[in-house]
């Protein structure tokens, strides 16, 4: 069958592909985006999975959390207890401290705020007022947590706003822009900001925004490292760490494209960080929550920690504390502690293992899905649905694989999930397509063909173009004849159930035979079974396999004599004529009966030879046209003859064996006997007589010895005309 439906329809679906990677639709640009990050997420996951995660890391947080609270009291703690605590880290030998927590609002001075309520009350009371004026300072909880972060390398968090409102004062940015930068480069810009107080901006070594945006399905896998305001750049929280530690400072990666920059990274000191044209990265995610060391708050503050444990690291003050957690959605896990992805960036700017997407992603992108698709669209045709169904359970899995395997050698981020639907859809579709029609052109071809050959043929013929059994052709085929010996005598002594059982015994493993050896029945006529080779699957050596066929069905009916034997029914012998040549082959009849059956002059020959096997005394008689270049087998020549309704004579054979059984003395036997027929033909009459004599005696039982004296006697006693070409004549059928 045409393979050309189902193709034609895989080419459409990979148009469809390639319409929604090149379409501006914003619906269908969603569409494609959440596709791309899910498969990110799919290959996030398996990565994290199958990676084994490095068990030291230069970053740790410290966890206010539920034990510190239970222990301390409520939250805010009072600044100078987070005094204590940055005093604490670094005492432990940490190398930056860095806060996600912003202190936004000033801390409430408690001997002030009493001297306010008793001058507001006319409560004054001079020996208290001079007390609580002595012990402002002890109570300004701003002012010794500012010397707290002055004394020590600490870095606060600023938060930037997408309206124009402002709170407190930023401190300087990294970076500032030109106007004409500001306008090309396409770093996200901030309307508004939330900074510390200035008391504690001032005092820290550095500041940096936790603004993280999460995609448009909700969930957060980029982060940006840079965001403008009025001009100015100004770090993440996590890359004013890093610079912090490494005392570093940036440069920008904005090569220019036409006449317009692009951002394409960050450097400082001697690492490239690449980002996409808005500042953003890839979050570096190296396995789920609490994949780096937490050490609760308390336990610091009461040195409960292992020693050295926060040596030369970078520090992130959280909270995961039930009811202040910033907990977030992101691709490997939800929820996901925020302060977590903080040093999730700071990991991979100390280990350089950013991933990131290129500016030829979609060049690739769309490479793979044509490519993969195309495959797909002409190869699948061509598979059963065993082959399609594997291809659905292994193509997704090794494509998820590969896809892995770039990203662990290169960082580059592909994305595959576009193909493996594609390839999905190509599979399913054949699958349908195959059911639908395939399974519908079987049943069409079982029923006209299930009679003649056998199961493997039919799958074959549905793998070909062939229109079979519609329309009658010409072809060079092999037709077999096999008949029942004396026939008649056998069924006058056997009932009619018993005869048709007998054979249905005897018919059941000749079909067997003619099927294995690639062959189509084409009818039994009483005790006649009709066989022929080359159709309807062309077969270019329907000759040698009608030879295989004709010695294997004699060798299975010796076999079969003692059953027939034990049940009584007489011993069966079969003659078998077997003709090659041109011969018509269709499926012919009326419209009341039809029947895929061979016609010609060659069928008819087939038919004579196999009537002269009783004459001859032999199994198997096989015309020159057969028995041309058959190498494999051995010949003994009968005779040449003409038969009934021939005008021109032909050369019969016997088939003996194959040439692998030859025995020495049927070599030698052969040998003579073909050598008796050439004096036979060159009328030499006394040679030919003294051997075929000779070969008489010694095998009896082989009548083409006493037909050829019979001849010789006739001929010397008739002498024969000048003309003679050594044919004889039969006149009957």
């Amino acid at each position: 069958m045409s393979k050309r439906i189902p193709i034609f329809l895989g080419l459409i679906l990979v148009a469809i592909a390639i319409w929604l990677l090149i379409t501006p639709t914003r619906f269908v640009r969603l569409f494609i985006e959440r596709l791309d990050n899910l498969g990110y997420d799919l290959q996030l996951r398996m990565r994290i999975l199958t990676e084994k995660i490095t068990p030291v890391s230069p970053v740790a947080i410290i966890d206010i959390d539920d034990k510190s609270l239970k222990a301390i009291g409520r939250w805010p703690w009072p600044r100078s207890k987070l005094a204590e605590l940055t005093d604490r880290l670094k005492e432990e030998g940490a190398a930056v401290i860095a806060f996600d927590i912003l202190f936004s609002e000033k801390e409430i001075n408690i001997a002030k705020a009493l001297l306010d309520t008793l001058s507001k009350k006319n409560m004054a009371n001079t020996a208290l007022e001079s007390i609580l004026r002595k012990s402002e300072p002890l109570f300004d909880e701003d002012s010794i947590f500012a010397k707290s972060l002055a004394e020590n390398p600490t870095v606060l968090p600023i938060g930037f706003l997408p309206r124009p409102e402002t709170q407190n004062q930023l401190p300087k940015p990294l970076l500032t822009l030109t106007p004409e930068e500001s306008r090309e480069l396409h770093i996200i810009k901030a309307l508004g900001y939330i900074s510390n107080i200035p008391i504690l901006q001032q005092a820290a070594k550095g500041a940096g925004f936790i603004n993280i945006f999460a995609d448009s399905d909700g969930i957060i896998r980029h982060a940006p490292l840079l965001i403008q305001y009025k001009g100015g750049v100004y770090p993440a929280l996590s890359l004013q760490a890093v610079l912090v530690f490494l005392g570093e400072n940036i440069q920008l990666v904005t090569p220019t494209y036409g006449h317009t920059k692009e951002l394409e990274g960050i450097v400082f000191g001697t690492r490239m960080i690449p980002t996409d044209d808005k500042g953003q990265v890839l979050i570096p995610f190296i396995g789920k929550s609490y994949t780096f060391s937490y050490y609760s708050a308390i336990d610091v503050l009461n040195r409960n920690i292992p020693k050295n444990a926060l040596l030369g690291k970078i520090l992130f003050v959280g909270t995961s504390a039930t009811g202040l957690g910033d907990l977030v959605a992101t691709a490997v896990q939800n929820p996901f502690p925020g302060v977590e992805i903080q040093a999730t960036l700071v990991n991979g700017m100390l280990e350089d293992s950013f991933s990131y997407k290129p500016a030829w992603t979609f060049g690739a992108n769309f490479v793979i899905t044509v490519l993969f698709g195309l495959i797909a669209a002409f190869m699948f045709p061509y598979f059963g649905p065993r082959i399609l169904a594997l291809l659905i359970i292994l193509v997704p899995p090794s494509l998820l694989l590969l896809n892995n395997w770039i990203w662990h050698q290169t960082g580059y981020i592909l994305s595959f999930l576009l193909p493996i639907f594609l390839i999905f859809a190509i599979a399913i579709l054949n699958i349908i397509y195959g059911y639908l029609f395939e399974t519908r052109r079987r049943e069409r071809l079982k029923e006209m063909f299930g009679q003649y050959v056998p199961e493997k043929h039919i799958d074959e013929m549905l793998k070909t173009t062939g229109n079979y059994g519609l329309h009658g052709e010409d072809r060079e085929m092999s037709v077999l004849f096999a008949d029942i010996r004396n026939f008649t005598t056998i069924s006058e002594g056997m009932s009619a159930a018993e005869l048709v059982d007998m054979l249905n015994t005897f018919f059941t493993p000749m079909t067997e035979i003619i099927f294995k050896h690639r062959g189509t029945i084409d009818k039994y006529v009483g005790d006649l079974i009709m066989a022929f080779w080359g159709a309807p699957l062309k077969d270019k050596n329907h000759a040698r396999h009608a030879l295989e066929s004709a010695i294997d069905m004699q060798t299975k009916l010796i076999t079969l004599q003692p059953m027939l034997a034990e049940r009584k029914w007489p011993e069966i012998k079969i003659g078998i004529g077997i003709n090659s040549g041109l011969m018509s082959v269709g499926d012919m009849g009326s419209r009341f009966r039809r029947n895929y059956t061979v016609l010609g002059d060659a069928v008819n020959l087939a038919s004579r030879v196999e009537s002269l096997t009783k004459f001859y005394g032999v199994n198997i008689i096989v015309t020159e046209n057969t028995e041309q270049h058959q190498s494999r087998f051995v010949f003994r020549l009968l005779d040449r003859v003409r038969v009934k309704g021939k005008k021109s004579g032909v050369a019969i054979y016997e088939v003996i064996c194959k040439k692998t059984e030859l025995t020495t003395e049927q070599a030698i036997e052969l040998a003579s006997y073909h050598k008796a027929l050439e004096h036979y033909f060159a009328q030499r009459w006394d040679e030919a007589e003294a051997l075929l004599t000779q070969l008489q005696q010694t095998h009896a039982e082989t009548k083409i010895y006493r037909i050829y004296l019979d001849r010789i006697k006739e001929f010397k006693a008739h002498p024969l005309p000048p003309d003679w070409d050594g044919v004889y004549v039969h006149a009957t059928k």
